[in-house]
């Protein structure tokens, strides 16, 4: 019965970026964020009728791991990406103003938003939406205790070594791939590629995570769902105090889990 390999991770952690990997590796290119919605569907967008196929399933979610989520009978195994707390709240300030956040001075709205996700231990949004803090997101898909394997991927390793950590999700999916197809797998997923694809998608008006007509507004803006691609995004935005702030409440997280 087990037939379903979650790619999970807290929100703004690199999912999409893993979506992509795992489903190039698996099918081939893929050319849209539609068509990635059918190869790796996300459990946030299925309706209630939803009945997971026969075969093998990625499928992403952003929920904690919990004997309640949806499917975990089915599960396989799953991909986590983690990626440092303190650019996943950069990712995520920046995510709610291609949302349509509430507007006003930049700089005095990230300072808001920060003490916000300081006091939430995560973007309050996705605590009330039932993915937790970060670290609660984190911990459930890593405890040790699991029945199924975890493959922990960190978001700077897929920046470092796209081809080492194709390699390995290949292992956990069961699946053997050339040395060509690998690499063609992680040109077909790179950040520059996938601005490639989220621009086609908006002139097409693709509906998907890159296209959605709510969000024309922002869009028409400049503002867009591949935004950087990059690490260390909050050495250039926190101010000492906020440093101060921040590593009060994930100082020792950040440690646990590699990062300085």
């Amino acid at each position: 019965m087990a037939r379903i390999f979650w790619l999970a991770s807290y929100p703004k952690s690199g999912n999409t970026w893993l979506r992509f990997l795992a489903s190039n590796l698996v099918f081939g290119e893929v050319q849209s964020a539609a068509d990635l919605g059918q190869l790796a569907p996300d459990l946030h967008e299925l309706g209630a009728t939803f009945q997971p196929p026969e075969h093998p399933l990625l499928m992403k979610t952003h929920y904690l791991y919990s004997g309640q989520l949806r499917f975990s009978e089915l599960t396989a195994a799953a991909i986590y990406v983690m990626r440092d707390p303190a650019d996943v709240l950069v990712s995520n300030f920046h995510y709610g103003e291609r949302s349509g956040g509430p507007i006003g001075e930049r700089d005095q709205m990230f300072s808001r938003y920060l003490e916000a996700f300081i006091a939430a231990r995560g973007d309050p949004r996705w605590v009330r939406m039932g993915m937790g803090t970060w670290e609660e997101n984190v911990r459930s898909w890593l405890d040790q205790q699991r029945r199924f394997p975890v493959l922990v991927l960190r978001y700077e390793d897929l920046l470092a070594d796209g081809v080492g950590v194709a390699g390995r999700i290949c292992q956990c999916l069961g699946i053997s791939r050339s040395s060509a197809a690998i690499a063609a797998a992680v040109a077909n997923s790179s950040f520059g590629r996938l601005r490639q694809i989220e621009e086609a998608d908006i002139q097409a008006r693709r509906v998907g995570i890159f296209y959605k007509p709510y969000l024309q507004a922002p869009i028409d803006a400049g503002l867009r769902f591949m935004r950087a691609g990059s690490r260390h995004q909050a050495g250039q935005l926190f101010s000492e105090q906020q440093w101060l702030r921040f590593n009060a409440a994930f100082g020792e997280l950040r440690r646990d889990f590699g990062y300085r």
